[in-house]
């Protein structure tokens, strides 16, 4: 009976992690032969990482039920967040995950109930995600705080008589390591591999999915196709991305007023009125109170 539980138990954790798997809409490009040398590409700068032991038991079960367009775009969010692990080993942590909670459940209650299956199945699913969100989040954060000062510096390159591929190799030998730089680097790995610097720039932007870095990718391919000097599109381009950096903090420092509303009333205040009243309120019932007749 038990072993049937946990059957239909794992049967379930397959179901639910493979429709919670994250899609994301490729890119679509104009020919066969460019979706060729993008694959060749990927799997030239393709990582060679480790699968965890604890997940190869579950890797031929996850292969079979991973679809090959499901894998891929999971396997770009991994590699966007700089997660060096495969779908595969990421599908089989969900699933390790729910039976680690659904034993600990379990142990605790010693008895299968809905809860104590439906509670490990949800998290177990739902924190993976979260935490590959939040990874991918925090490199979007580093982005747009890198990203004017490194594009100021790259048209600075340019104005000086400088290629932009040769300007975007300077900067990153010269700049500290980070996400936006990381990026560029592999953007200048792409051009090597053969593919067109427009393609590159496009692929950068699809992994990243910022609307400041669509908005410079575009003004690249525009200036390259219509002649326009692209150090004085890099100058209006920095202007602006600073500028939506300072729009963005003062949007955050608007809404710290009411982020600190729920705080304020439900711990700041009653400690102030406990400090202020609470000797008040122990010398009045301390007071000699008059009796009644």
């Amino acid at each position: 009976m038990l072993s049937a539980i946990y059957l239909l138990i794992f049967s379930a954790i397959i179901l639910i992690a493979h429709s919670f798997s994250v899609k994301e809409p490729a890119l679509k490009l104009s020919s066969r032969n460019k979706e060729e040398l993008e694959d060749k590409v990927w799997q030239a700068e393709k990582r060679a990482g480790k699968h965890f032991l604890l997940t190869l038991p579950l890797l031929p079960l996850n292969r079979l039920i991973l679809p090959a367009k499901i894998r891929r775009d999971l396997e770009n969010k991994l590699f966007s967040a700089e997660i060096k692990i495969f779908p595969e080993d990421f599908l089989g942590i969900k699933e390790l995950l729910i039976l680690a909670l659904f034993f600990v459940a379990f142990s605790i209650t010693n008895r299968v109930s809905f809860l104590t299956v439906a509670i490990p199945v949800f998290a177990g699913v739902i924190l993976p995600d979260l935490y590959l969100h939040n990874k991918l989040q925090n490199k979007k954060k580093l982005i747009l705080r890198a990203f004017p000062d490194t594009v100021d510096l790259i048209g600075l390159c340019v104005g000086a008589g400088l290629d932009f591929m040769q300007a975007l190799r300077w900067v990153i030998e010269r700049s500290r390591p980070g996400p936006l730089t990381r990026e560029f680097s592999r953007v200048i790995q792409e051009v090597n591999m053969g593919l067109s610097r427009q393609e590159a720039l496009k692929n950068m932007a699809k992994r990243v999915a910022l609307p400041e870095i669509l908005s410079f990718v575009n003004a690249l391919v525009h200036a390259e196709r219509m002649g326009a000097p692209i150090n004085q599109v890099l100058s209006v381009i920095s202007e602006e991305a600073r500028r939506q950096k300072f729009e963005r903090a003062e949007r955050i420092a608007l809404k710290a007023p009411v982020k600190m509303l729920f705080p304020l009333i439900f711990f700041i205040l009653p400690v102030i009125g406990i400090i202020v009243g609470g000797p008040v309120l122990l010398q009045f019932l301390r007071s000699d109170m008059p009796k009644p007749f």
